[in-house]
């Protein structure tokens, strides 16, 4: 490929004749200021999608009251948002890769501030459980819209990166949604953090519109004008002469089902066995987060004395979601996911072991907050770089919708170790095995994708 393909090129260079392979194109750009602005926007989406459901389970009680029925009536109808979102994923992500990654996310985030608003106007159980499910459709699309499109424009070498900080906008995003809960609920009452819920998504709509691209790679792929493929990329940095043609896309797209893609060509083993490692990843996290009830039932530890300790986890997972694909990028994808899938499963056996409050238990707590968040933050990120981009938005919202689904395991899970009233060291050690299983599917997901790759099915990078 001539070199001034890869960097700004006057108008009338006659490089701009020649033919440019669009994804080597994308794949060997550097981090440009339009890189950074899109990825930005889209941490924000994810950040707003991460705040509406981390804000909902914070406001039960108040809403339940306001409603004059019991919390635990209520929790059945907060139920129903998780399920929306795993049937978003099923449904709209496969659209998000036939009409377009831009167009379907500005589409979303516009449903996104309908459907909250329509919250605010809940009077009864079952409207608000329909008010809820309805967002937690939307925002099943929402995730592979966004996490497809930093995947198309991001380069082999940064993509881990990127994609893990777009992911990490849904750690901060329950962050501050218990942060404006604390600061700002009787204030302004459980309606009015549901209307700024509402609001924000309206305010990303006009941002996204003039300074986000649609993914070049999409445009090339339904035929698109190179003029619209240009202008996503100046959107970018990438500015090419006005006469350049793009090469073909390997596959344009057609009347078979993206979904049915995810199984076909040597892929379903590799899809199959990441699709268990994820809800694996995501079992141990559900069961973490209910390590303050663990130690409560079996210990005796008052609530308010393990939410200190598990405020500082949650810090270490923040930081886990902003660094882990940057540690990916620099050593290696499955070498890190066995790494910090080994780490999680020790620290989560561990809390059990060391006096609670002792400086040990402490340094214990943090390390499974971070790795624990780390092995499930790599597995998200592993879905949109592996597969191609023809299908990967619906690669990445199957993968959500059946991790989802699958970890609805963790409550019963908890559920049964209280019952039977097995212990703190069960208990935790229980929650470990999942990350345990993890560790061992890592290179068996790294032998499949070597055999994708050889028959050409991967993305490469």
């Amino acid at each position: 490929m001539p070199k001034a393909n890869l960097a700004a090129a006057d108008p009338d260079d006659s490089a701009g004749d020649d033919k440019v392979n669009l994804a080597s194109l994308l794949d060997q750009s550097p981090v440009r200021r339009g890189h950074v602005m899109t990825t930005a926007l889209l941490f924000c989406v994810l950040l707003i999608d991460g705040y509406d459901l981390a804000v909902t389970g914070q406001m039960l009680p108040a809403i339940a009251s306001a409603l004059g029925v019991t919390t635990a009536s209520l929790t059945g109808a907060y139920a129903a948002q998780p399920v929306g979102q795993a049937l978003g994923g099923l449904l709209l992500a496969p659209l998000v890769d036939r009409f377009g990654r831009k167009r379907m996310m500005i589409l979303l985030l516009a449903l996104f501030a309908i459907a909250t608003l329509l919250s605010v106007f809940a009077a009864s159980v079952t409207s608000f459980a329909v008010t809820r499910f309805m967002a937690g459709v939307v925002g099943g699309g929402l995730l592979p819209a966004v996490a497809s499109l930093v995947a198309d424009i991001s380069s082999i070498k940064r993509r881990s990166s990127m994609v893990g900080i777009v992911y990490a906008g849904i750690g901060v995003g329950t962050v501050g949604a218990s942060v404006l809960v604390a600061l700002s609920l009787d204030h302004i009452g459980w309606q009015g953090m549901y209307v700024i819920g509402a609001v924000a998504p309206l305010l990303m709509i006009a941002p996204i519109l003039l300074l986000v691209p649609e993914s070049p790679l999409h445009l090339a792929r339904v035929a698109a004008p190179s003029t619209d493929i240009l202008a996503a990329l100046r959107k970018l940095g990438i500015v090419l002469g006005p006469k350049t043609r793009f090469d073909a896309p390997a596959r344009k797209r057609g009347a078979r089902i993206s979904v049915i893609e995810i199984f076909g060509d040597r892929r379903a083993g590799f899809t199959l066995a990441l699709w268990f490692s994820c809800i694996c990843g995501q079992i141990s996290v559900n069961v973490f987060g209910l390590s303050a009830t663990f130690f409560h039932e079996f210990e005796g530890v008052p609530l308010t004395d393990y939410a200190a300790y598990a405020s500082v986890a949650g810090l270490a997972a923040i930081v886990a979601g902003f660094s882990t694909g940057f540690v990916m990028d620099r050593f290696g994808r499955y070498r890190v996911i066995g790494v910090y899938a080994t780490l999680s499963a020790l620290s989560l056996a561990g809390l059990a072991f060391f006096p609670f409050g002792s400086p040990l238990f402490v340094v214990t707590i943090v390390c499974a907050g971070f790795f624990n968040v780390g092995t499930y933050q790599s597995l998200n990120i592993l879905t949109p770089i592996v597969y191609p981009a023809a299908m990967r938005s619906a690669a990445v919202g199957w993968k959500g919708s059946v991790s989802r689904l699958g970890s609805s395991a963790a409550p019963l899970i908890g559920a049964a170790l209280m019952a039977h009233q097995l212990g703190l060291k069960v208990a935790l050690c229980t929650a470990a095995v999942p990350a345990l299983l993890v560790v061992l599917l890592a290179p068996v997901l790294a032998m499949l994708e070597r055999r994708m790759r050889a028959d050409g099915t991967a993305q490469a990078g």
